[in-house]
């Protein structure tokens, strides 16, 4: 039996990745031989391979041991030297404790092919098998089917788990894995509930060594969080440990840890049909209910529709009577860049007073983010008489350039938003609505809006919003005088600025699709009146008492013409306003009037119905 173990542990997934292959790399030299027995141990990771077979090895097997026990030579020396044309195991397990809990994963015939100076051409394994025992969930036990990987780098990926870049050196980022597919796993999680993932696809994976070797990075994470659980419920010992050693420790493992953030690329992939149902515990009193939840597909990178970001389509959930879904969610030009670098900057700064702080620094690049075909059917309790269908076309909103962490474009888009109308909110306007006969709203908005520097103006290209079948309103617009600074760090400095803003024009328009019509015969309903009598009415209402509030001004006199004749004949309505001035009309100009009808003398006003 061949057995070792390395003075640093840890419990991490990469440590068990690359100790299986280092286990291949350090047992695999000689021409044609077997080793029998080879055992690993990393402490919280146990590695047993009962039999290993060689085939075409460009080293003995005494080379081969010299290799397994690390005298004299780094282990990314050593993975360099590996060259095989074949490495077999009919068996290999990894036996991983984290807290309570011990998962043991057995892989089955596994086989590397065609490894040249520690890149392994291909690499499969036929199924595997988990079981776990202890913890917080209980008893787990699950099968994978195949698993398989091209272009697998061993020495980079050994570089970067134990070693670091030099002092003020850039490393280059390497591609540590071509293609990756696994065929699918399901895992019996006991009272805890099921689940299963079909076929994943992943390539394009890279790393570079960083200033720190990964391995010390999440040995240190490891006992950090370990200190944490350590320290739960004794919140005194907790505070007590404030000493300027402790400060610094934490620190520092704050800039090793977003130093990871620039050490690896994802490169892109799928997963598909994650299926998953789960029995969360009950509150007191409360009956345990299981969770459905499925997934079609989950993809990033290149494998999105988008072409970057993240992608999930076809979710569905059902718990109980409540049941719904999402056709499809996706982001794209989504980054933390900016956020790591204000993270370090703050790092270096801890003493720094916290007024000081300019939080907008630390909001991420937003890029898009898009929802469509959403539908969720609530169960009757919820309003207490009966059950609530919602649904959604799309919801899209797109952030443009940021400065200072604020977007300087946004275009946000709501379609097909239904929602009933129920009487059991309680609600008057409500119960006025179910008597015009609207048990349903179908709403949509727009906006979108841009800062052109150039200019220095703020367009507000579109602001909708509406009912099908309803009525629609838009606007649009343009704000004058908004410079630089209502992007500034400075507060004091983007409020003066956003105060300075004026008004240069604005454009309204309503388009009436029946709720005129509903409004008359709801009030004609309640006053016991005709409806002719009551569209007279509101017609007089909007022509004499508009003219009376808005003024004698021509302007004032073409809106209140406007609105009866829109009452009387409801179609579309239209209202256009400009400053007379070139600057625009500001706060200081409104703040001065003495009358609120002063206005009509600093704009021009047009409106229209048809």
């Amino acid at each position: 039996m061949i057995a070792a173990r390395p003075r640093r542990t840890t419990h991490l997934a990469g440590t068990a990745l690359a100790a299986v292959f280092l286990t291949f790399a350090s047992s695999a030299w000689a021409a044609d031989f077997q080793l029998d027995n080879v055992k690993i141990d990393l402490g919280k990771l146990v590695i047993n391979a009962p039999k290993i077979a060689v085939k075409g090895s460009t080293l003995e097997k005494d080379a081969f041991m010299a290799l397994f026990t690390g005298a004299g030579e780094s282990a990314s020396g050593r993975a360099a030297k590996l060259n095989a044309a074949e490495i077999s195991a009919p068996e290999l397990s990894l036996v991983q404790t984290v807290g309570d809990q011990k998962q043991t994963t057995t892989y089955r015939d596994i086989r590397l092919t065609d490894i040249r100076e520690g890149k392994v051409g291909r690499g499969e394994s036929a199924s595997a098998s988990i079981t776990a025992d202890g913890g917080a969930t209980g008893p787990m036990k699950g099968d994978l089917k195949r698993t398989a990987f091209d272009a697998l780098d061993l020495r980079q990926i050994t570089r970067v788990l134990t070693e670091k870049a030099a002092p003020g050196g850039n490393e280059a980022m390497l591609p540590i894995i071509g293609n990756f597919e696994q065929d699918g796993y399901n895992l019996d999680m006991g009272k805890a509930g099921k689940m299963s993932l079909g076929r994943t696809t992943a390539r394009g994976f890279a790393a570079k060594v960083g200033p720190e070797p990964l391995l010390e990075v999440m040995s240190r994470l490891a006992a950090a969080s370990e200190d944490v659980e350590r320290k739960q419920g004794d919140k005194k010992g907790a505070a007590a440990d404030k000493s300027p050693a402790k400060t610094e420790a934490e620190r520092q493992l704050g800039l090793s840890v977003l130093a990871l953030f620039d050490m690896f690329e994802y490169g892109s992939g799928e997963a598909r049909d994650l299926v998953m149902n789960v029995s969360p515990p009950p509150k007191a009193g409360a009956k345990a209910e299981a969770v459905d939840m499925r997934i079609a597909r989950m993809a990033f990178g290149e494998s999105t529709p988008a072409k970057s970001g993240f992608s999930m389509e076809g979710f569905q959930f059902r718990s109980g009577e409540a049941k719904g879904g999402v056709d499809s969610i996706a982001y794209s030009g989504f980054a933390f860049g900016s956020v790591i670098s204000e993270l370090r900057a703050a790092l270096a700064e801890p003493d720094k007073p916290i007024d000081e702080v300019d939080f907008r620094r630390f909001i991420p690049t937003l890029g898009t983010i898009r929802l469509a075909g959403i539908s969720i059917d609530a169960p009757a309790i919820i309003t207490g008489k009966e059950p609530v269908k919602i649904s959604l076309g799309t919801f899209e909103i797109k952030a443009g350039e940021q400065l200072n962490g604020i977007p300087t474009s946004v275009a946000l888009t709501i379609n097909n938003l239904v929602t009933p109308v129920s009487e059991a909110t309680g609600n008057p306007a409500a119960k006025d609505m179910i008597a015009m006969g609207i048990r349903s709203l179908d709403l949509s908005a727009k906006l979108d809006l841009a800062w052109e520097a150039a200019k220095n103006e703020i367009a507000i290209r579109t602001l909708s919003f509406g009912s099908a079948g309803l009525a629609q309103f838009e606007a649009s617009g343009t704000l004058g005088n908004v410079t630089k600074d209502l992007f500034a760090s400075d507060l004091a400095l983007a409020q003066v600025a956003a105060l300075g803003a004026t008004a240069r024009n604005l454009q309204v328009k309503l388009q009436n699709f029946g709720l005129v019509e509903k409004l008359i015969e709801n009030e004609a309903r309640k006053s016991k009146r005709k409806v002719e009598d009551v569209r007279q009415q509101f017609t007089m209402v909007a022509s004499l008492g508009l003219a009376a509030i808005l003024g004698p001004s021509d302007g004032a006199k073409s809106v209140a013409a406007a609105a009866s004749r829109f009452v009387a004949k409801p179609g579309t309505l239209t209202v256009a306003a400009s400053s007379r001035s070139a600057a625009g009309l500001g706060l200081a100009d409104i703040i001065t009037m003495t009358e609120p009808t002063e206005i009509f003398e600093k704009i021009d006003l047009k409106a229209d119905a048809q």
